[in-house]
């Protein structure tokens, strides 16, 4: 019996560690914010000149946040959220998938390295990849706003679970450097993984409840008959 308990346990602990990677996935919209800055099929340009158009100019805004888009992505992939900490500007907002609100470079660190590091950590690897929806929109040249969809995928002791929806991100430009001012990314409310899950769960905690009380039953019914003898 204690056996068969266990094994119930240990799939209850499989599907419920999954809603706490949701959190995780704002840490993926940090480079994929970068990575509307500019689709990939344009060429870059050069230098701003004395005398170029408006739109020679917009071109190299584009090529900065391109640019911006790559050291961002680098930082990403090597996971030390320390070294994000140059493209934040000091008063950074994030909203995460679970409604926390970081406000400042030190608490956006603190809880992407609350998730990914240590003992404590809810996911051992990720892959992403991102659908831009189109150039970023600039305002002036000191600020930018770009949006689109990302889709990423979480593995943790063996298990992967797959998220996707919008997200959307404020550049703006300080002391000559582009710096992340604002990310906020969201799930569908009708077709999130969560709504998945819990489908999944009704079934697997029936599923469970069922066996536990069909083991239950039956053992108090042999005490019940070994007492009657």
């Amino acid at each position: 019996m204690q056996k068969t308990l266990r094994t119930v346990g240990q799939v209850f602990a499989r599907h419920l560690v999954f809603p706490q990677l949701l959190p995780t996935h704002l840490a993926v919209v940090l480079l994929s914010a970068s990575l509307a800055t500019a689709q990939d099929t344009e060429n870059s340009t050069g230098d701003l000149v004395l005398g170029e158009s408006p739109q020679s100019s917009d071109e190299v805004i584009h090529d900065q946040l391109r640019e911006f888009r790559t050291e961002i992505e680098s930082v990403v992939a090597k996971g030390n959220w320390e070294d994000l900490r140059p493209f934040l500007s000091s008063n950074v907002v994030v909203v995460w998938l679970d409604g926390t609100q970081s406000h400042g470079v030190d608490e956006v660190i603190e809880y992407l390295q609350s998730k990914t590091d240590g003992e404590n950590a809810i996911v051992d690897r990720f892959t992403m990849t991102t659908e831009v929806a189109e150039l970023s929109d600039l305002y002036g040249q000191t600020m930018a706003i770009a949006y689109g969809t990302a889709k990423s995928s979480f593995f943790l002791r063996g298990s992967k679970l797959t998220i996707e929806g919008p997200w959307s991100t404020t550049m703006i430009k300080e002391a000559n450097d582009w710096k992340l001012v604002s990310v906020t990314a969201s799930v569908g409310a009708f077709d999130s993984p969560l709504l998945v899950w819990a489908r999944q769960m009704v079934w697997i905690v029936g599923a469970g409840a069922a066996l536990a009380g069909l083991i239950i039953g039956g053992l108090i019914g042999r005490k019940m008959r070994a007492a009657a003898r």
